[in-house]
């Protein structure tokens, strides 16, 4: 399950970057795929919240509030991008929070997938 979670969690970033570099009327297509990432990653995560729960219960707790509110700030920003009011330094954030959570994850589990 941490493969596909791994995997998923690298599409998510690689179709962020594409949607909010590419042109506004493309930006609707790679929302949609990182859409579809979340919902993997979401019930793929609920799935591995049980090792991780009996390693370190404050960091899971910690990493699934982040991972909330990166959700969040990716679709912000894309309707930032949408609506022409998108800057570079609204992507650079969120660039920077995925890969937060993602460390976030890799330290959960060890540095490497696990299962």
């Amino acid at each position: 399950m941490s493969w596909l979670h791994l995997i998923f969690g690298i599409i998510l970033l690689v179709s962020m970057i594409i949607g909010l570099v590419s042109p506004a009327q493309k930006t609707k297509i790679w929302a949609m795929v990182t859409r579809v990432c979340y919902l993997v990653l979401i019930v793929s995560g609920i799935f591995m919240t049980k090792y991780a729960w009996s390693e370190k219960p404050v960091l899971t707790v910690v990493k699934i509030i982040v991972a909330i509110l990166v959700i969040g700030l990716i679709e912000m920003a894309f309707g930032k991008k949408i609506k022409g009011q998108f800057s570079i330094g609204i992507m650079w954030m969120v660039i920077v929070m995925v890969l937060v959570v993602g460390g976030l994850g890799l330290w959960l589990s060890g540095g490497y997938p696990v299962i």
